[in-house]
């Protein structure tokens, strides 16, 4: 597995220069990722898990050592092209309770939250939602949680794949606000597509249509409470409902969505890769993780430089900002998006696949997620590539670490957000 210029005989792939990581990391995950995988009681079922096998689901992965579904439906019935007709055509149910729920509560909340994430949040009104992110001293991310503020003595962190809850304990050990942080027994869904917005009229009436973009609403859904954000993953119409003692209530709420979905042509689905990839949503520990800065993945929206109070990582932050307007930029990679030819993708990526900017050139970036795009007819992908070559229009090339075509270059074109 190498061609002339030798850079595919590395199987650590060290040809690709990963100078700005603080930690080296072997970019070939080599191997078959199709093996048994032994899960203990160590990685969690949802509340939800069980019905998610009853209706089709026939894989998962951990995430926030949760058992996660990410796939329904056989290749015969369509498989993950349609999960993506059923999104952008009716509507879907997915289980998303690994997006742990950590409670911030009590007189200094507000304090206490304003000083972990970047953005001001003593501007955040009561009863919204909020995307958020969370720094190091160093400004590399922790985590980007949608943030759900209930009140100024109250918010939830909708977490992504990382232990938030201990990072924050132990930044209170130090600090000494007066809150409580605790993981509470609610477990969200997500209800998103084209007909998300006639469905969730049906369950909770007409606080749905009222509810702004990123708004919050107490209600309740077969008679059990219910906290519901107008939010989502997948790039549609959408909203997230949050499952008060989902413990015990889990199959009651569930079962009332689907018969009230049935109408809709309703379908159990997971995260849908496409639209989330062709619209620039991020996933956590696939495009962006703790090694990365802000700026590196387009958020610099997010990092403000009027907040008026002090938050963890601001000196590193704001030094980064004055570094990028002077056209130093204190990294090398940053994200973009990419068009691929070839052969349609017909599954997630088990690997980093390399990219460089001439067939027969070192590489000098990797892919972190990609899939097939039904609505546009292509192949589309995030990548981190090196601050030059992100711009539009960039003539780049991918190429797969293993298999009959590794080695050959696969023509591919940096594009903007959302990628058409």
């Amino acid at each position: 597995m190498t061609n002339e210029s030798g850079k595919w005989a590395d199987p650590n792939y060290s040809s690709v220069d990963q100078s700005d990581r603080t930690v080296p990391v072997n970019l070939r995950q080599t191997g078959r990722p199709d093996i048994k995988l032994l899960i203990s009681t160590r990685a969690r079922k949802s509340p939800y898990w069980h019905l998610a096998v009853e209706a089709g689901c026939w894989r998962g992965e951990v995430y926030n050592r949760m058992y996660l579904p990410r796939g329904y439906g056989s290749d015969e019935g369509g498989g993950s092209g349609a999960e993506y007709e059923a999104l952008t055509q009716r509507v879907t149910l997915w289980d998303i309770a690994a997006a742990r729920q950590i409670r911030v509560q009590g007189p200094e909340a507000t304090e206490f939250v304003d000083y972990v994430v970047t953005r001001d949040v003593t501007r955040l009104a009561s009863m919204r939602a909020a995307y958020t992110v969370l720094c190091d001293a160093g400004g590399r991310m922790i985590n980007d949680p949608l943030l759900l503020k209930i009140s100024p003595e109250e918010y939830w962190f909708s977490i992504s794949d990382s232990d938030l809850s201990l990072w924050l304990k132990g930044v209170n050990v130090g600090k000494g606000f007066d809150v409580q942080i605790q993981e509470m027994d609610v477990s969200p869904v997500q209800i998103q597509g084209a007909q998300a917005n006639s469905l969730m009229a049906d369950l909770i009436g007409d606080m749905a249509a009222e509810m702004p973009v990123f708004g919050l609403a107490e209600t309740e859904i077969a008679g059990l409470p219910v906290l519901v954000s107008r939010t989502g993953f997948s790039g549609e119409a959408g909203y997230e409902v949050y499952l008060k003692n989902s413990s015990i209530h889990a199959e009651q709420m569930w079962d009332a969505i689907l018969r009230a979905g049935d109408k809709y042509g309703l379908t159990v689905t997971g995260p849908i890769q496409p639209h989330r990839v062709t619209s620039g949503i991020l996933a956590w520990g696939q495009d962006v993780d703790s090694e990365m800065v802000p700026f590196q993945v387009g958020l610099a929206s997010h990092i403000p430089r009027n907040k008026a109070s002090d938050y963890i990582g601001r000196a590193a932050l704001e030094k980064m900002r004055d570094e990028i307007a002077a056209g130093n930029h204190p990294y090398r990679l940053t994200m973009v998006g990419l068009k691929v030819e070839g052969e349609p993708l017909v599954d997630y990526l088990s690997d980093f696949w390399l990219v460089a900017p001439a067939p027969d050139a070192e590489p000098v970036g990797y892919l972190t997620s990609a899939s097939y795009a039904p609505k546009i007819r292509s192949n589309v992908a995030l990548a981190r590539l090196p601050v030059d070559l992100a711009v539009p229009g960039t003539q780049v090339y991918v190429f797969k670490p293993s298999g009959d075509s590794a080695g050959t270059g696969i023509p591919a074109v940096v594009s903007e957000f959302p990628i058409e």
